[in-house]
């Protein structure tokens, strides 16, 4: 051995430095060493910027391809039954923890694998995280995905977590790979977002409609015992239902006498428009109120006129100031320039 090329023969693992190049390789393979802690701050940084929620399908996709590429190498060194043989020595010599496999069935495409002491439960032992472990099982059913050469995914069945000794991983022939977990979550993060959106235009929508009924027929007090109720836009079974149960209140709550109703904004005249404003003069009158129509365009007066609605003792005017000072002297006052 020279002073610039250290070697070390861990059973039937070899462990090279090349001082002078920098370089460490276990099993001819170019590797790295990293300390406990270090393993640790890197996941927690992948945790901080990924997110809780997608930190596992992280780790899990990570582990899985590490372990694929593992299966690459070695497969070409061994057969599949010495492999077996070497992994529990070369997990260990390499700081992984105790490895056993427990069952392995080419035939059944299953493999049980035993795991004590890993790295990753070390760490989340020193996370204080109360989790199984979900890096190194993927990357065991990378492994032997690479060597049965067929899609296989992990069930842990045992737990050191749960004082069990050792965590018991069961791989099996599964539809599920990584890939499919990140294009599921990814569908689940926008399934959210739009979940999200949805209900925040839900609730804008729900804000601006209660706004929308608050403004488009107020009931404005103009003087003692006269309403007036501007109607704009286009009225259908619902828009006419709150107009004239916010008419009928405000008439029987202020004791008005009379309610004005100011057409100047109602562009759109129909059949419907007609009853419907027909009906709720009816209803102002049998509350003992009269009504009065103001703004009444030409076009919706030919519209009356055409229709079957009878309009007898309802009057109208042609502007809101004439109907104004008509209801004032019903009721006894008058209007006078002040000198």
């Amino acid at each position: 051995m020279s002073d610039s090329i250290a070697r070390i023969q861990v059973d039937t693992n070899e462990f090279v430095w090349k001082k002078d190049e920098g370089l460490f390789t276990f099993d001819g393979a170019p590797a790295l060493l990293f300390w406990d802690s270090a393993i640790e701050l890197f996941l927690k940084t992948i945790e901080e910027v990924s997110g809780s929620d997608v930190t596992t399908t992280v780790f899990e996709a990570t582990g899985y391809r590490m372990g694929h590429l593992v299966s690459t190498y070695y497969k070409d060194i061994y057969n599949i039954e010495e492999i077996l043989e070497h992994y529990s020595s070369i997990y260990r010599n390499a700081g992984w923890g105790n490895v056993k496999i427990a069952y392995y069935s080419l035939e059944e495409k299953k493999v049980v694998v035993q795991l004590k002491n890993s790295w990753e439960h070390r760490i989340f032992q020193s996370m204080d995280k109360n989790q199984a472990g979900v890096l190194l099982p993927s990357h065991w059913a990378g492994v032997f995905s690479g060597l049965f050469q067929e899609d296989m995914w992990y069930k842990t069945v045992k737990s050191q977590i749960n004082d069990e000794g050792y965590d018991e991983i069961e791989i099996t022939a599964s539809s599920t790979t990584p890939s499919g977990n990140i294009h599921n979550l990814t569908r689940q993060k926008e399934q959210k977002y739009i979940n999200e959106l949805e209900s925040e235009v839900s609730q804008r929508t729900e804000e601006l409609s209660s706004l929308v009924k608050d403004l488009s027929s107020p009931v404005i007090p103009v003087l003692d015992g006269i309403l007036v109720i501007p109607l704009m836009g286009k009225f259908n079974e619902e828009r006419f239902e709150e107009l004239m149960q916010k008419a009928l209140f405000e008439f029987t709550r202020q004791q008005a006498e009379y309610l004005l109703f100011d057409l100047t904004g109602l562009k759109y005249f129909d059949e419907y428009t007609i009853q419907g404003l027909q009906r709720l003069i009816s209803a102002i009158r049998l509350i003992g109120g009269e009504s009065i129509l103001v703004g009444v365009s030409p076009s919706f007066s030919i519209q009356l006129i055409n229709s079957n609605v009878d309009m007898q003792g309802i009057n109208s005017f042609a502007t809101l100031q004439h109907g104004v000072q008509y209801a004032l002297e019903q009721n006894g006052y008058a209007i006078t320039k002040k000198r």
